[in-house]
């Protein structure tokens, strides 16, 4: 895509991660946010009002039958990851989702095949990698300069107040600790790591069916072990910390944003 064209940009989901994507959109030269989609029409254009966006839906069906839109950034809860890029991808539309990707592999595998046969462009939301600090603390590993990994640690964990009916804690809406923080140490074992032979993992389950923590072990070749933990009940120091041969690098809190 040509660097002096303006990428339109179509938000699906009008919530408070999308109005943070707006925010930072806005900023970003050549991107131009040209229609927003709720399943409220009067939500829509509130928040097309306050981000100028050209079209405002009341469905997301709309939004991706909009024949200007080049690249679609889903807000959505977890849930309809799934079905809102699959309808993004086959109306030739590139898509930005929001982590966690969907709710299995399975979900994924398609969203991927997806993408593929139409040639299109699919990506997580995950923005830890791009991060300067986070790069850098890949740089120095990668150098070997402190040896070779024996071991890592990593935890995401905030209290939030029980409300059945919230998002965290609702089962119907992809609730609990794994999918909405947990991902962040996975991605930390995962993109430091690579994948695991082996993953035990015990979850503690609240009164909504959903896990209020997580602790995971992956486990790797030469003995390497990441422990990992995920709470929506407990505030943890949210660091990732790898102990190597000759030394050990600490991500501070909280590791998965910029300083």
């Amino acid at each position: 895509m040509s660097q002096n064209k303006n990428t339109k940009w179509g938000i699906l989901g009008c919530g408070k991660i999308a109005n943070k994507f707006a925010e930072d959109l806005a900023t970003i030269p050549n991107a131009v946010l040209y229609a927003v989609a709720s399943r409220d029409l009067q939500k829509a254009k509130d928040f097309g009002n306050i981000y100028n966006a050209f079209s405002c839906y009341g469905s997301y069906k709309e939004l991706t039958n909009n024949s200007n839109i080049d690249v679609i950034y889903i807000a959505t809860p977890h849930v309809l990851h799934y079905e809102n890029t699959l309808m993004c991808l086959n109306n030739k539309k590139a898509v930005l989702c929001e982590k966690p990707f969907a709710m299995n592999t399975l979900q994924v595998e398609e969203m991927i095949a997806t993408a593929k046969k139409n040639q299109v462009f699919l990506m997580e939301a995950l923005w830890t990698y791009f991060l300067p600090h986070y790069q850098h603390a890949l740089h120095i590993i990668a150098s070997k300069e402190l040896g070779e990994i024996k071991s890592l640690r990593a935890d995401f964990g905030f209290i939030t107040t029980f409300d059945p009916e919230e998002r965290v804690f609702n089962k119907k809406l992809g609730g609990g600790s794994l999918l909405d923080v947990g991902i962040y140490p996975l991605f930390a074992a995962l993109s430091i790591l690579g994948y695991p032979d082996k993953i035990q993992a015990e979850a503690t389950i609240g009164q909504t069916d959903v896990d209020e923590t997580c602790t995971m072990q992956l486990y790797y070749k030469n003995e390497v072990i990441a422990s990992l933990y995920s709470a929506i009940i407990e505030k943890t120091e949210t660091t990732a910390s790898i102990e190597f041969e000759n030394g050990t690098l600490t991500i501070n809190s909280r590791f998965h944003e910029p300083s």
